[in-house]
């Protein structure tokens, strides 16, 4: 006796497959969140390209470039703040002291002729502004054999002793015609000297 089965279809079995309705309800409930994130980044990547596009490479460089020029410009006052500062005196510097500019040792000059003075160390001021430290101005001894004033000494006024008090660099000298020496002596505001440091003789030949 045999058992007859009966098989169902084959469009039978996949028409009633169970995966398709889930397939379908698991894309149906994907499709709204994909549909609130796809604003979000939008919005975000607009936000990115405002960001990026209003911030140039020069803008972000700015505040370092202001910072190296701010040091550089504190450094170069600096720098010129030593240079254009006048030093005040040290007695252990050895290179204070005065010199001749102009005439040089041994020239020959007119009977009146230009004197250029310089002084290293110390500053030039009026005797008018007072004793200060570490200021003085010219003397110019004419003729007087020792040639300076000893320091602390008070420079005579006379003939042979030329004063620039209001601090001076340069003056003109009358002399009668022969050899003469010329003693360029610097002292303070109260014409005290500073002494034999402070002090250079020329000899000058007057025609």
């Amino acid at each position: 006796m045999g058992v007859t089965q009966t098989l169902p279809s084959t469009r039978s079995v996949y028409s009633t497959h169970p995966s398709k309705p889930k397939m379908s309800a698991s894309l149906a409930a994907f499709t709204p969140v994909v549909a609130l994130r796809a604003p979000r980044q939008a919005l975000r990547r607009a936000t990115s390209t405002v960001t990026h596009a209003s911030t140039s490479p020069s803008e972000s460089k700015t505040p370092l470039v202001d910072g190296r020029r701010a040091i550089l410009g504190a450094a170069v006052s600096a720098a010129a703040s030593f240079v254009l500062t006048p030093r005040r005196a040290d007695a252990k510097d050895g290179k204070n002291g005065v010199y001749w500019i102009s005439p040089k040792d041994g020239a020959t000059v007119d009977k009146s002729f230009t004197i250029k003075m310089g002084v290293k160390g110390y500053e030039l001021a009026p005797a008018s502004e007072g004793l200060q430290e570490g200021t003085g101005h010219h003397h110019v001894v004419v003729d007087v054999p020792k040639g300076y004033v000893e320091k602390g000494e008070a420079i005579a006024f006379d003939a042979t002793h030329l004063h620039y008090g209001k601090a001076q660099k340069e003056a003109v000298v009358e002399l009668e015609p022969g050899k003469h020496t010329l003693t360029l002596q610097f002292a303070n505001a109260k014409h005290e000297s500073y002494g034999k440091k402070f002090a250079k003789t020329i000899t000058v030949n007057v025609v």
